[in-house]
């Protein structure tokens, strides 16, 4: 079938062999093109081809690999590699730019449950161009950044956190793809649970949102994922988005169940939405 090409970046849960989660694959970065309609989506947003060369392949979660979806809906394709750093062609917003979304960076000690989860860096931020659309989850699609800066980290039972600085050419365009975080978030039950009954799983997700100050809101979600942009098994879902400036920020960590009891309590997102707009 005929494929509309549409540069999408999308941020993919990649999960490496023995439970332990790659340095070099925790959160790839990589464009999809869009199905043509009529073509089945396997997942919220991965699709059937793939625009660069990394072969497909069935991703694994923190219980080991996963029964591969029907046949008209192929897994998703990943690219098994990291981020690259920052080349000149990545530094697109300028030095005002760059500045603006370094200012927002947090660090291991600032993230949420340090505590149990003992977050460590993975590696230096990387800073890139974005494409036309920035998929954060299964819910929230970004269009309109001129600059991202990402930072990966990881805990001490091998989960995910991620932060995503995306720039905007004003504090207009910033504050719209704010609202359309918001628009997405409120939607999330819905979307999540009509995805897992796609694949044939009992529709138990629950999105609440746990905080709001000013421009600034977080959310948790719990359910049992479909693979794909998440890790697939029952897990809480963390989510924080921070409007500051041009700039938009958005914080997400997994507590897989599989990996460790769930040891957050949302009660603390007042404290980090607080952490994120200064």
């Amino acid at each position: 079938m005929a494929l509309t090409v549409s540069s999408r970046s999308v941020r993919l849960a990649v999960l490496a062999g023995a439970g332990v989660l790659a340095a070099t694959a925790v959160y790839a970065v990589t464009d999809h093109a869009d199905a043509s309609e009529g073509q089945a989506p396997p997942a919220a947003a991965a699709t059937a081809d793939h625009r660069t060369t990394a072969p497909a392949t069935t991703p694994t979660g923190p219980t080991g690999p996963t029964a591969t979806p029907s046949a008209t809906q192929a897994p998703p394709a990943v690219a098994d590699k990291a981020a690259p750093a920052t080349t000149p062609a990545a530094r697109a917003t300028g030095a005002a730019g760059e500045k603006a979304l370094a200012a927002t960076r947090v660090t291991a000690r600032q993230l949420p449950d340090r505590t149990a989860q003992k977050w460590k860096e993975l590696a230096p931020p990387s800073t890139r161009q974005p494409g036309p659309e920035f998929q954060l989850n299964e819910c929230v699609t970004v269009r309109g950044a001129t600059g991202w800066q990402q930072q990966g980290f990881i805990s001490a039972h091998k989960t995910p956190a991620v932060q995503d600085s995306l720039g905007f050419p004003d504090a207009a365009s910033a504050r719209a793809a704010y609202r359309a975080v918001l628009t997405g978030m409120k939607d999330c039950e819905a979307t999540s649970r009509a995805l897992q009954k796609r694949y044939g799983l009992a529709a138990d997700a629950r999105v609440r949102q746990t905080a709001t100050a000013g421009e600034a809101a977080a959310w948790s979600r719990t359910w049992t994922a479909v693979q794909g942009l998440s890790a697939p098994g029952a897990q809480a879902n963390h989510i924080y988005a921070v409007r500051r400036g041009s700039v938009l920020v958005l914080l997400h960590f997994d507590e897989w169940d599989s990996a460790a009891p769930r040891s957050y309590d949302p009660k603390g997102d007042a404290d980090v939405l607080a952490g994120l707009t200064r």
